[in-house]
């Protein structure tokens, strides 16, 4: 190898080792790369965050990065790889498997939800699948959430009572998504359904029922066969008991400000409100494949974004009180900065995730990061896609200029390739060269030795 090649070698794994860890590129240049990157290195900063996962998909190709740490004890970072909690993000994929089988004719939106799922008990008011979709079914949300009154030490311990009881049900492990209906199912309605809209957790649990008694087959089986294959996501499953690969270490900040570890949680009972493990890239698949109608038909989808109306017939309000967007079947949608955008928040132990779709742009993104407590928020999510949004100079990392670097083999119109191979390809470019060199100026590498 001559001297210049070389030096050209050295040059490029130097700007690998301070390049986001097991990044996938494509159809963003290599300004965009840098600037999403510096964004997401600051927000671990900012936000106070061990590690971070970041997706974006842009006309149906993935670039994805991780950032920070996947476990702070044993020193692992963050990869494009690893596997973070998806929390209420699940709730859209839950909203997309009942709308496919409204599809096929096998569940009614408007009959009572005991059609399908007997072991939930007739309430004072009947309630069906189109409420428990839109959150206006009634069921509360946990304890605590619901407005309960705590005036008095006899209501705060009272209150406090069914807090811890319903604590209890988290260390259990459940294999189906009958028996967490225990910890609900005989509390009355909290409303009428139709007249008001809560969020309630508890309520897509009951959904889950809903759908095994329709699809006649168990809920992760029918996940798995009307959402994730379909999607081409290759790496959600269950966040089980067992070894899962690239499982992140969750955590929480405790009051001054340094990390300890995320109370534990078996998220089983809440599996199809939110129990799943999952990538960014699987979850920007996931946005990509609702919008494009791989899941859904167009009209159904459309459908799911409409905004609810009560029994009276005036627009459901917000759940979270913002008149800025609304909730529609698994998924809020609302201007962004101007900018139309379809998405999902999620938050539990040792989770923040968050995932859009934005229509105009035909970009999604995914944030994913192993701290609770809303540690992530919408503001990062929307910069990302500005950044994206722009037009790509001459150095996009475009299909031509990757040539040899063929799909991954999954059928759902998105190419994937790895960025260390798109370095080596255009190694002897002096263009690109350049810009590695550019780069050392600006960014001190950890050391390489190359010979």
């Amino acid at each position: 190898m001559s001297a210049g090649n070389r030096f050209a070698s050295c040059a490029i794994l130097a700007a690998f080792l301070v390049a986001p860890i097991s990044a996938h590129a494509t159809e963003l240049s290599s300004s965009q790369i840098r600037e999403i990157s510096e964004v997401a290195t600051a927000a671990l900063k900012t936000n106070h965050l061990p590690g971070l996962s970041v997706a974006i998909s842009k006309n149906g190709h993935i670039w994805s990065a991780g950032f920070g740490k996947a476990d702070l004890e044993q020193d692992v970072p963050v990869t494009a790889q690893s596997m973070f909690r998806t929390a209420s993000v699940a709730k859209w994929f839950t909203a997309a498997a009942a709308m496919r089988l409204v599809e096929d004719g096998m569940l009614d939106l408007d009959a009572p939800i005991q059609q399908y799922c007997a072991a939930f008990p007739v309430k004072q008011w009947p309630m069906t699948s189109r409420q428990l979709l839109t959150h206006m079914a009634g069921v509360r949300h946990n304890h605590g959430d619901n407005g309960e009154k705590h005036d008095t030490v006899a209501e705060r311990q009272a209150l406090e009572q069914l807090i811890q009881r319903e604590k209890s049900g988290q260390y259990v492990r459940y294999t189906d998504v009958i028996k967490p209906l225990d910890a609900f199912k005989d509390d009355p309605l909290i409303f009428r359904p139709g007249t008001r809209m809560q969020y309630s957790s508890p309520g897509y649990r009951l959904l889950g029922c809903v759908l095994e008694g329709a699809a006649k087959m168990p809920y992760r089986k029918l996940m798995r066969d009307l959402v994730f294959t379909p999607a081409g996501m290759k790496t959600t499953e269950d966040d089980a008991l067992a070894l899962v690969p690239h499982r992140v270490a969750g955590y929480s900040k405790a009051p001054d400000d340094t990390f300890v570890r995320a109370a534990f949680r078996d998220v089983s009972e809440n599996l199809p409100a939110g129990g799943w493990l999952s990538t960014t890239e699987d979850l920007v698949r996931f946005a990509w494949a609702f919008q494009s109608g791989k899941l859904v038909k167009p009209a159904t989808r459309d459908q799911m974004l409409e905004r609810p109306k009560l029994l009276d017939g005036t627009p459901a309000p917000n759940p979270f009180g913002s008149p800025n967007y609304y909730y529609g079947f698994g998924i809020m949608v609302g201007p962004v900065d101007g900018r139309l955008a379809w998405f999902h928040t999620g938050g539990q132990s040792g989770a923040s995730t968050l995932l859009y779709w934005f229509p105009d742009s035909k970009i999604a993104v995914a944030l994913m990061t192993n701290r609770d407590g809303s540690a992530i928020r919408e503001p990062l999510a929307r910069k990302l896609e500005e950044i994206a949004g722009r037009e790509s100079d001459p150095g996009a990392i475009s299909p031509s200029q990757s040539s040899g670097l063929l799909p991954a083999g999954n059928d759902d119109g998105i190419v994937e390739r790895s960025l260390i191979f798109v370095l080596v390809d255009r190694l002897h470019r002096p263009q690109f060269r350049q810009q590695v060199v550019d780069q050392q100026t600006q960014t001190r590498p950890r050391r390489a030795v190359c010979k």
